[in-house]
């Protein structure tokens, strides 16, 4: 427990089971990533065995880079932890513009934190460019939850008999071998190979969220709002990209079992409701920050290869959900003269 720093209770260790073999507690962040660690992990929903390794900052980088033209944060569809560092849309435009890269996206982060790690870590690469990665899934809630837990830090504290048991090799077993949370539905996709694939979905597109969850809403366009003001006033461009849930973008392809299902998952927007990306959309015309919803490039991709976009069960982008993101964010690039030759 003192090699794990469990002595003492953490809210996101603890609660939000943040691994603390490769984590630590932060009073800023929350939770940080050790710097200068690696390990090997399997992600059996793609069948792969991915390499992950973290920076003197513990994010996913090499070490030793001090200078980059574009700095991404984001959450963990930045980092994305479940594909080869090489195929990340991070390192995807790099490749594409030979423009120099680092990657400051973090799994469970909202964005609070990622304004707080702008701050901290992006701003002194000295980049000409900013790309905030956003997800319509879980972005507001994991905003509310940050803000609970600046107000009240030791909200929740566990015992030393619950935090025994969630260090325990016991429990990591069985965290691994239960079962699926239940409700989450099971559903049939289809592929345009004729194959089908039976998966649990994890995400639901609510259309209704900037109502529903006002205050996680509030926190993400002031966090915005306070980015775009940062990085205007350093002449460096600001391009917040929003990225859909998976049964958003593949819906032409799946087939519920139940029609309560669908309608919770994935239900009707009324031509008046601004959902997520409507609403970032809007403030960030509103405050001069670029835009890009992402949901139009998958969907078209969708449509002549849907297999490799998301992984299934999972639900992060795979690897040609990253390198659609990564063309849209390399034409943008483009489009504001942001070369190499600069």
């Amino acid at each position: 427990f003192g090699v794990m720093g469990a002595l003492h209770s953490n809210y996101w260790l603890d609660q939000r089971h943040i691994p603390r073999r490769y984590s630590a507690a932060d009073p800023e962040l929350g939770f940080v990533r050790s710097p200068l660690v690696s390990w090997k992990g399997y992600v059996p929903d793609a069948d792969r065995l991915v390499e992950y390794r973290t920076d003197e900052n513990g994010f996913r980088n090499a070490p030793g880079q001090r200078r980059a033209d574009i700095v991404f944060i984001g959450d963990s569809f930045t980092e994305a932890a479940t594909i080869p560092e090489k195929d990340t849309f991070v390192q995807r435009v790099a490749q594409a513009t030979r423009i120099s890269v680092v990657n400051f996206g973090r799994g469970a982060y909202g964005p609070q934190q990622e304004l707080i790690v702008l701050k901290r870590y992006g701003l002194a690469y000295r980049p000409r460019a900013v790309v905030w990665q956003l997800f319509e899934g879980n972005d507001l809630t994991d905003a509310e939850e940050f803000a609970g837990w600046q107000k009240n830090p030791q909200q929740g504290s566990m015992s030393f008999k619950e935090r025994y048991f969630n260090n325990s090799l016991l429990n990591e077993w069985l965290t691994n071998t239960r079962s699926r949370e239940r409700g989450a539905p099971t559903v049939t996709l289809r592929y345009h190979d004729e194959t089908v694939r039976r998966i649990s979905l994890r995400y639901r597109y609510e259309p209704k969220q900037p109502a529903t969850i006002p205050l996680g809403m509030s926190e993400t366009l002031k966090a915005i709002e306070a980015g775009q003001q940062l990085c205007q006033s350093q002449g460096i461009q600001l391009l917040v990209v929003s990225v859909p849930t998976m049964v958003r973008v593949m819906a032409p392809y799946i087939s519920f079992d139940r029609v309560e299902d669908q309608l919770k998952y994935l239900p009707q927007v009324p031509n008046d409701q601004k959902d997520f990306s409507g609403t970032i959309k809007e403030s960030c015309a509103r405050t001069g920050c670029n835009f890009i919803d992402s949901f139009d490039g998958l969907r078209q991709a969708a449509a002549t290869g849907n297999r490799n976009l998301y992984i299934p069960n999972d639900e992060h982008l795979d690897i040609a959900g990253n390198d659609v993101v990564a063309q849209l964010i390399t034409a943008w690039l483009q489009s504001k003269n942001i070369t190499r030759e600069q």
